[in-house]
């Protein structure tokens, strides 16, 4: 079976890549004018939708390859660059795998809990510890047998919120295995839910 082409608005996308936060395409819409055929462009989606931006059009396929070619190298370099800062940060960023961490099953409460992603949910850039240690804040996918699949993260690199499905978590990582440079953001946000936990109680306690 032919595989479905992939378009956004009018254009098919010809090739693309994900380097970091973007994605790098290049397209062709060969009903556009002579001067728009070929487009190289950034890629942004919700999920749901897609648009490009940064368009640059041409009549010419090698121009615009070439300037695919350039965002390329651009974008691999400044991931290069993060990569390098967050070496200075972390120290020993290698890759987490099962024997690292405690696994889960069904039974498991995440909440509240330092989980380890698996590494193939990762691109491949970011296969490394310092993006595979969140802090488990939440959603119906940190509860044992519940029927979400969504569990609400803080990266303990940044800070960050994020979320990913229960199906994406490799294990536990045990309290005493914590690297330090996650300690402070753990404790910062660990206490919040303890905090919340407490609330909880004593809202039920007052029922």
């Amino acid at each position: 079976m032919e595989k479905e082409k992939r378009k956004i608005g009018d254009y098919e996308v010809l090739t693309s890549i994900r380097i970091g936060e973007y994605e790098i395409a290049l397209l062709q819409n060969e009903e556009a004018p002579r001067d728009e055929v070929y487009l190289c462009a950034f890629i942004e989606s919700n999920g749901m939708f897609e648009r490009c931006t940064e368009c640059m059009a041409s009549d010419s396929f090698t121009d615009i390859a070439t300037l695919y070619g350039e965002r390329v190298s651009e974008k691999a370099e400044e991931v290069q660059k993060q990569i390098e800062q967050e070496a200075k940060l972390v120290g020993d960023d290698t890759m987490l795998t099962k024997s690292d961490c405690v696994p889960i099953d069904e039974n498991s409460f995440l909440s509240g809990k330092v989980i380890v992603l698996k590494p193939e949910v990762l691109r491949p850039e970011y296969r490394r510890q310092s993006h595979q240690l969140l802090l488990c804040t939440g959603g119906f996918g940190s509860y044992p047998k519940a029927r979400g699949r969504t569990c609400f993260c803080v990266n303990l690199l940044d800070g960050r919120d994020t979320s990913w499905w229960r199906q994406d978590v490799l294990g536990v990582l045990p309290e005493d295995k914590l690297p330090a440079w996650a300690k402070d953001v753990y404790e910062q946000n660990r206490t919040k839910i303890m905090d919340k936990q407490i609330e909880k109680e004593v809202r039920e306690e007052a029922r």
